[in-house]
């Protein structure tokens, strides 16, 4: 197989999949963005909606990688875990888009879902990432290398997974 036939480069397909992440940050940012904001808000602002793009980007990544391109070995525990870490911002976001008029983070049912589904899936990636890199030989541990790019760039959020926490506060203030 050619190196490109492996997952390890970037397609037209991630990148539309890629786009969906800003599209869901839009969404969750939107109201806050609205409000009056320092200069200081506006860089918290920013800073936020990249790291919830990014993280809302792994569920369609992970479909769109897991139903068109039929890759050996796919997926893997990076996938699997920026897969469901950026769960939560997609449901709430379509929490938020249902709620018309009201301000959703006052709404219960979009407060409790998100801090919920945010503080499950934290715990979750925190006992994968313990238990796969932390528990075992450091042998085992390195692994990693000659994996797709999604593998890699999915255990970033997981490994940074009170970063979640942290803008999961910064969207419900």
């Amino acid at each position: 197989m050619e190196r490109s036939d492996q997952g390890r480069d970037i397609n037209v397909l991630d990148g539309v999949a890629l786009v969906m992440g800003p599209a869901i940050a839009s969404v969750q940012m939107l109201r806050v963005i609205r409000s009056g904001l320092s200069p200081t808000g506006w860089i918290m602002v920013w800073l936020t909606f990249s790291c919830v793009a990014l993280t809302a980007a792994g569920p369609f990544i992970f479909l769109a990688r897991l139903y068109s391109r039929r890759l050996p070995g796919y997926p893997r525990i990076g996938d699997w875990l920026w897969a469901l870490l950026g769960l939560p911002w997609v449901i709430t976001a379509i929490i938020e888009s249902v709620v018309p008029g009201e301000d959703p983070r006052h709404t219960p049912l979009f407060a409790t879902t998100l801090t919920i589904s945010l503080a499950l899936s934290c715990l979750v990636a925190l006992v994968v990432v313990w238990g796969t890199w932390v528990m075992v030989p450091p042998e085992q541990a390195a692994r990693i290398e000659g994996a797709p790019w999604t593998n890699r760039v999915g255990l970033i959020p997981a490994i940074a997974w009170p970063i979640q926490c942290g803008l999961g506060l910064v969207v419900l203030s």
